[in-house]
């Protein structure tokens, strides 16, 4: 295995996508890669989008709904963080393929505990 847990050995923006495991994740492995057929083209890899309100979209409302949650470490992608760094980037022409996510990982776990601290002190979850 090329990223093995714990390993600290990260993606690089040439990494191929690796998870195929669903459709959605699928078909974004394919466009990435006809996208690089386009000069003119950025590509920004978002992973687990979390942002500091709690709509139906943000990674963190998703996982509380979710009778059981992996305990995977994962890179995330803080969108108050990330979106004006996208527009900046567009606005100086750059093209090609950012994994733009915010350094380092965060496990399920992790993030559902934060929830529990700071949003609901009744919550609780179990992992598979």
């Amino acid at each position: 295995q090329a990223h093995p847990l714990g390993s600290g050995i990260g993606f690089t923006e040439d990494s191929f996508p690796n998870f195929a495991e669903s459709f959605y994740s699928e078909t974004k492995g394919y466009m990435e890669q006809m996208l690089k057929c386009y000069p003119s083209c950025l590509t920004l890899r978002v992973r687990m989008p979390i942002s500091d309100d709690l709509i139906h979209r943000n990674f963190i409302t998703k996982i509380a709904k979710y009778e059981r949650v992996v305990n995977i470490p994962n890179s995330m992608t803080v969108l108050t963080e990330m979106l004006p760094a996208s527009l900046a980037m567009a606005q100086k022409g750059l093209t090609g393929v950012y994994n733009f996510t915010n350094p380092g990982v965060i496990s399920h776990n992790e993030c559902l505990d934060l929830y529990t601290k700071y949003i609901d002190l009744t919550y609780t979850y179990k992992n598979f």
